[in-house]
């Protein structure tokens, strides 16, 4: 469990913008970002004072331990399942998304190998209306010459994907901003939305506007007044209204021996 936690805290600092200043093989050393600092370590008062005094902010630097240091002078805190520390890391990279960065290992070369970046991202497509249908679509695009591959996650499934990459490789430079990537894999995840089959709202339509004559029928028979008559109206509306709904459900950086697919 030690070495998994700690690749776990590796990832979620660094992805997080964070500095790793040192790591063994049970310890990790860490300098926070502001915002790392603002949401992890209770220090309200202390911001409050940079900002009225305008001062050069110091976030704070962390030392962690997977195991319990036999040296109980070492300063730091030992994280294990169960510790409020790591449930609030837990927490705080669920409310953030499942961000992650992680290099493919494979067999050494005699030479170096250059490993590829790809942005990752699974995009949850809601089809709402009185029934609901969800649909996952994996997305990658390469950071260097742009391809855009769909079902990426097929892709992943047989690779050995590590954090920390292997000593026989090495990061290619993206060309491709991350934020750029993001928005040409929203653009394209729009385009499945306007080329995706639209008979399930218009039955929803249809079905709606079935309720509505329905209830307009009652309506007349019971009172032109029917104090409830907009509430009934404004209910059905909104229940068999069509919608969809586009969110990110997880993404990340990988680094891949191949350049394309």
């Amino acid at each position: 469990m030690g070495d998994e936690l700690l690749r776990y805290i590796h990832r979620y600092f660094e992805t997080n913008g964070a500095s790793i200043l040192h790591r063994s093989n049970h310890s990790i050393q860490i300098k926070l970002t502001e915002a790392l600092d603002r949401e992890l370590m209770n220090r309200p008062f202390y911001w409050h004072y940079v900002k009225k005094t305008g001062g050069i902010p110091e976030p704070m630097t962390l030392t962690f331990f997977t195991e319990q240091p036999k040296d109980r002078s070492e300063k730091g805190e030992w994280l294990h399942v169960g510790t409020p520390r790591l449930h609030q890391i837990f927490e705080s990279a669920r409310s953030k998304g499942i961000w992650c960065l992680l290099y493919e290992h494979h067999k050494p070369q005699q030479t170096p190998a250059p490993l590829y970046p790809w942005l990752v991202v699974n995009v949850k497509f809601s089809f709402v209306s009185h029934q609901r249908k969800d649909k996952i679509v994996s997305y990658g695009l390469q950071l260097i010459h742009g391809q855009l591959v769909h079902n990426m996650m097929e892709n992943l499934k047989p690779l050995c994907l590590e954090p920390i990459i292997a000593d026989h490789s090495f990061p290619m430079a993206s060309l491709i901003q991350v934020e750029s990537g993001l928005r040409r894999i929203k653009n394209e995840a729009r385009r499945f939305v306007d080329e995706h089959p639209d008979d399930w709202a218009e039955k929803a339509e249809k079905k709606m506007l079935e309720e509505l004559t329905l209830l307009h029928a009652y309506n007349q028979a019971v009172s032109s007044a029917w104090e409830d008559y907009e509430k009934e109206k404004n209910d059905i509306r909104s229940r068999y209204h069509p919608s969809v709904h586009i969110d990110i459900s997880n993404s990340g950086l990988f680094y891949l021996s191949q350049s394309s697919f």
